[in-house]
């Protein structure tokens, strides 16, 4: 490895003291290095022993110097030459002190022959890894004097593992040091070393992962480290899934969580900052701000994310972050690639590479039958399709002259949202579209479509309500309960249909459908929750009120008159409410 043939060649000139600072940030792998590499080769060049130690935990020069002395002893040496010397020791104090000088002696004893030892050191190489983490500067310091001490008055060669940037002793490091060697990996080392820890990195992750590193310029193998063991729980259990695009999978996996824990571990950005670089990248590049400190306090998270397909995943953030694993549904909630039909295979450009060239031909004609179709459309897929055409065009995987990109974004712009479908109410639009468009011009118009879309499911949705509404109490009072206790309806009532309803229930769901009113604006600040209702409210109420003198008499009356002052309640609060904020704004 070139950086020990680089470390040996400055410890064999002899013109100046050989003490060698080898400089590398934390994680860079300086010590994996040392016992790796560095250590058995400048043993086995210069024929010297090497004593190799961190400096952590050291509170003292003279803790320093046992910890060379008890290194350079074998347990036998240690115990023989020990036990010889304190005989002696033992002998003189039991005749000179008594019992109670023995310890005393013995303590000098032991403290004289180790100093004697310390003289007699020669002929070796020490090398003291993290000084950065010695906690006194002025030890520090004493170590490095130390340390050109022993380099000047003997035949010992010192290497000193530290990250210079976190010393502020430069004065003392400029005197101690005449050579300094910047240490690092290469991308490729890297992948090298960690593929020999993690057996799970077959050569076509180690790839994927030297294009993330390389990237992102991240060579800090702790934090890898700590990544690819992340990565490793969620590879055995994504291998699990059937019909899973595995090596897709896998990658964009891979990718999304050394992306986050680098930015997490090596760059320390809190896991809220990295959820708002990234849901805000998009719209910071549309509003293009001119305003130098929020571009840069965006520019590393903005480089590092750049590509990402789910860095913003909420499970995958805290899994990777917080060490949550909070997954149920991994194809799901991690946006999984499937093995599915042609027509799908062929929405991905990593799935469409895959393919034969006469799966490939028949898939551009399915592509273009999609875009054509007339009724019962997936929306997102449709958008897809379309953007996923244009990338081809674009990039001259295809050659259509009927297709353009002109003729698409009309027809995005020109097709019928009643072409969608609707059945699908509880669909997630956001979820399912956590891969971004290629085309922008795709993108706008998608979201347009897809607020049409949402407004027209809302109003069938309202109208479906409407209808069960009229119908029976007992047919809605689930979904009141579950989903309208703190969310307006009311505005989305015709009169008419409130009025006919309390007219056809019983006179028991009239009685539990108040019971239900009561609940639901019982707490003072309704407005914050109905204020869409507010108007609604003043014409129900008014209704109510006629409808009593309707009825005039019966069971269905007590109950009609509780939710008439029930009614006029809501909305005085709401009014009151409203005013009162209403001049505290003005003022």
């Amino acid at each position: 490895m070139k950086q020990a043939d680089q470390i040996i060649e400055l410890l064999q000139d002899t013109s100046f003291p050989q003490v060698v600072l080898l400089d590398g940030a934390w994680g860079s792998g300086k010590t994996h290095f040392i016992k790796h590499y560095l250590r058995a080769k400048i043993e086995e060049l210069f024929g010297q022993k090497v004593y190799f130690f961190s400096l952590y935990g050291i509170s003292s020069i003279d803790d320093f110097r046992d910890k060379i002395i008890s290194l350079s002893l074998t347990d036998k040496e240690e115990a023989s030459v020990f036990a010889k010397y304190f005989s002696k020791a033992i002998d003189g104090a039991a005749q000179n002190l008594g019992e109670r000088g023995i310890g005393a002696v013995l303590s000098g004893a032991a403290g004289a022959y180790k100093y004697k030892l310390y003289g007699e050191l020669d002929d070796c190489i020490l090398i003291l890894d993290d000084l950065e983490r010695v906690a006194d500067e002025k030890l520090i310091k004493n170590i490095l004097g130390e340390s050109l001490s022993l380099a000047e008055s003997k035949n010992i060669k010192v290497v000193v593992v530290a990250n210079e940037d976190k010393l502020n002793c430069k004065n003392d490091i400029e005197k101690v040091f005449a050579d300094k060697y910047k240490f690092s990996f290469t991308h490729e080392e890297v992948v090298s070393i960690l593929k020999v820890e993690y057996e799970n990195l077959d050569d076509q992750l180690a790839n994927e992962l030297l294009l993330n590193i390389t990237a992102i310029n991240s060579k800090n193998i702790r934090v890898l480290k700590r990544a690819l063991s992340k990565f490793t729980r969620i590879q055995r259990e994504v291998s699990e899934i059937k019909n899973v695009v595995l090596d897709q999978a896998l990658s964009r996996i891979l990718s999304d969580i050394v992306r986050i824990c680098c930015a997490k571990f090596e760059h320390s950005f809190s896991k809220e900052k990295i959820i708002d670089a990234i849901d805000s990248r998009i719209i910071r590049q549309i509003k293009k701000s001119n305003d130098e400190a929020e571009i840069e306090g965006y520019k590393k998270l903005d480089a590092i994310f750049e590509g990402a397909i789910n860095g913003s995943n909420q499970k995958l953030l805290s899994y990777c972050c917080d060490g949550l694993y909070e997954f149920s549904n991994l194809e799901v909630e991690l946006n999984l690639p499937m093995r599915q039909t042609l027509l799908d295979a062929m929405q991905s450009i990593w799935v469409q590479n895959q393919l034969s060239e006469s799966d490939f031909k028949h898939g551009v004609q399915l592509l273009e039958e999609y875009i054509f179709s007339k009724n019962d459309i997936d929306i997102y897929k449709w958008f897809s399709t379309c953007d996923i055409y244009i990338y081809m065009q674009t990039n001259k995987v295809i050659e259509s002259t009927t297709y353009t990109k002109a003729t698409l974004l009309r027809l995005c712009d020109d097709i019928d949202v009643n072409q969608f479908k609707i059945t699908a109410v509880e669909d997630d639009f956001d979820q399912r579209r956590r891969i971004s468009f290629y085309n922008e011009e795709v993108d706008k118009r998608f979201n347009l479509k897809k607020a049409e879309l949402e407004t027209l499911k809302a109003s069938n949705k309202n109208s479906e309500f409407s209808q069960k509404f009229q119908a029976s109490w007992a047919s809605v009072k689930n979904e009141a309960h579950q989903n309208l206790m703190h969310t307006p309806f009311f505005q989305n009532l015709n009169v008419n249909i409130v009025k006919a309803a309390l007219q056809t229930w019983s006179n028991e769901e009239v009685f539990q459908f108040v019971r239900f009113i009561n609940e639901r604006y019982r707490f003072s600040n309704i407005d914050d929750y109905f204020q869409p209702e507010l108007e609604a409210l003043k014409t129900i109420s008014s209704m109510v009120g006629s409808l009593l003198k309707e009825i005039g008499f019966g069971l269905k009356v007590a109950s009609l008159s509780e939710l008439h002052e029930k009614l006029l309640e809501a909305h005085s609060k709401m009014e009151l409410n409203i005013s009162k904020k209403e001049q505290i704004a003005g003022q």
